[in-house]
């Protein structure tokens, strides 16, 4: 549903003939207002088009593109204007279903932009488009070469830069978060990259209260960017 709410990534939709679902009809007349080819077709064509796997009697022919595809660092953070600007910076993760949680997450969240880097990361392939639930269609994605570039980018245009690990000096919840915000995630497994973490303006940690010592990366998205968004309201009162 949320990629038909998308028109420029859905080119045509497949449904199960003969089916009358509420929810397929619902899909059908979504995509039919909005000028997208619908064909009917046997469940054995599905299961072809989904490379057998689950479908619910339901496929669609798209191409995902962000909403900042094509724009670079400079002009989206120009187009932020709020005070209280909030963009999510994942530093190497290497998992498909972390980023795809990742994404899903920020989308909710309400993140302004969601900083990638183009190389030595999970790219945004078929996994992750399907993990993230349509966020990828309606967030602002940018892929950098050097992401300690792209936090002097921001720091720039009056961005604040926090990174997260075990050994952040400040928790979490102590943390004061105001203004512009850009939160930067470390990778599975070993983190931020040193230079990364250098480049932050404060390292902030996450209180865990068991025996693990962390917290898988969309886990530790979500916390953090709804901490963040919590200090953000609380300052509006």
């Amino acid at each position: 549903m949320a990629k038909l709410r998308h028109q420029r990534s859905v080119s045509k939709l497949y449904l199960r003939d003969g089916s009358s679902s509420a929810k397929l009809n619902a899909l059908e007349q979504l995509a039919t207002g909005q000028g997208i080819e619908v064909v009917r077709c046997e469940k054995n064509m599905l299961d072809e088009l989904s490379g057998h796997g689950a479908h619910q009697g339901v496929v669609a022919e798209y191409s995902p593109r962000s909403a900042s595809q094509g724009r670079t660092i400079r002009q989206v953070v120009k187009g932020i204007d709020t005070d209280n600007a909030l963009i999510l910076i994942l530093d190497h993760l290497q998992d498909p279903q972390n980023l795809g949680a990742c994404l899903r997450t920020a989308e909710c969240a309400g993140v302004d932009a969601v900083i990638l880097p183009r190389h030595s990361a999970c790219p945004v392939n078929q996994t992750v488009i399907k993990v993230a639930s349509g966020a990828v269609e309606s967030l602002n994605i940018l892929s950098v070469s050097n992401i300690v570039n792209a936090l002097e980018v921001l720091k720039k245009n009056g961005f604040w830069v926090y990174g997260t690990c075990d050994s952040g000096e400040a928790e979490l919840f102590e943390t004061d978060f105001r203004g512009r915000v850009a939160l930067v995630i470390g990778g599975e497994g070993r983190g931020m990259k040193r230079l990364v973490a250098e480049a932050c303006d404060m390292l902030v940690r996450i209180p865990l209260l068991g025996e693990l010592e962390s917290l898988n990366a969309s886990v530790a998205t979500g916390v953090c960017l709804f901490e963040i968004r919590r200090q953000f309201a609380a300052s509006r009162q």
